[in-house]
């Protein structure tokens, strides 16, 4: 015999809504600490397609909260170095609110921004807000032999390299972009994966992903790129390392996102192909994609294509989300 207010407590949005934002946060966390980095965000990002804002946010705070808890169990029954677990806490919270933030910001003017320019802001706050503790890792014993032990695991077939020389390289790629470039790239990742699988079962209720084909850069970025060039070499010439710092951030936050720019004009031609040869065509660029030297190369293209695409009109006028 069916249970009729057993069914309507079910199909209530609001239980949805919360089961939602439980089963987002509960998976990312397990994700990130069961060693499916990659892809830790994933599970929130299914929350943003799925549910509303109350419950994007619900499971990006529930998801920040319950780490923090792991954090602190491991810190007190497994006697884990207190300075790591920090840094993973903030890792995992910066990305997970920013990444909350991304897909529903909190002010007008930043919802009808699109997604890459959210992404942007976001990247340069995360990276004001992990560099000074990254430094800091650089003096910690603890944190030493953790690079000093993956050395040993993955330093076969490659040169020697000393801790301190493997830390310095580390702190000098991430402070010069290479922050900014992870947390783009785990956004972009998990937001469009997260957008694949919705489209794949027909659920996506909200936050549709947008007309990625008619996205297009302003062209003032043109002029970021240029100084950004500009600063690294008269902060390499002068030896001042802010700048050269600076213009790093800058030369990557502007290239990957004339990289997107050029991959929408990509997509845009192959979207204009018959299936047969645009499925050929994406499987070979993928393949390339993994080949060292050669995904340079077709990186580099798209860098090309999305800066040209501000003086060239490869696509159509760009259409309204």
């Amino acid at each position: 015999m069916e249970n009729p207010e057993g069914r309507r407590f079910f199909n209530n949005p609001a239980f949805f809504r919360t089961a939602l934002a439980v089963a987002g946060a509960a998976s990312s966390v397990a994700c990130f600490r069961t060693g499916y980095f990659v892809f830790f965000l994933l599970p929130l990002g299914l929350s943003s397609f799925l549910g509303d804002a109350k419950s994007v946010w619900a499971a990006g705070i529930l998801a920040t909260a319950l780490n923090v808890i792991v954090s602190l169990w491991a810190y007190e029954y497994r006697g884990e170095n207190p300075a790591i677990l920090q840094w993973n806490a903030l890792f995992y919270s910066a990305l997970t609110l920013f990444f909350t933030w991304i897909n529903a910001p909190l002010s007008k003017f930043w919802i009808y921004q699109e997604i890459p320019y959210r992404m942007a802001a976001g990247a340069v706050l995360c990276t004001l807000i992990l560099s000074p503790i990254s430094l800091s890792l650089m003096n910690n014993p603890q944190f030493n032999l953790l690079v000093a032990r993956q050395l040993e695991v993955f330093g076969s077939g490659w040169p020697e390299v000393s801790v301190e020389e493997a830390l310095s390289n580390i702190m000098a790629i991430g402070l010069r972009g290479g922050i900014l470039f992870i947390c783009l790239v785990f956004w972009w990742l998990n937001r469009q994966f997260a957008s694949l699988i919705c489209r794949i079962i027909g659920r996506a209720q909200r936050n549709a992903p947008g007309n990625f084909l008619a996205f297009r850069m302003h062209p003032f970025f043109i002029w970021i790129l240029s100084f950004s060039l500009g600063a690294i070499v008269l902060g390499k010439t002068g030896n001042i390392e802010f700048l050269e710092i600076g213009g790093w951030n800058f030369l990557i936050l502007s290239v990957t996102l004339f990289l997107v720019q050029g991959g929408a004009v990509g997509v845009y031609f192959l979207s204009r192909l018959p299936p047969l040869p645009r499925i050929i065509i994406n499987v070979g660029i993928i393949f390339l994609l993994f080949r060292p030297g050669i995904n340079w190369m077709i990186l580099g293209l798209f860098v090309i294509l999305g800066i040209a695409d501000n003086w060239v009109s490869f696509r159509k006028p760009k259409n309204n989300e």
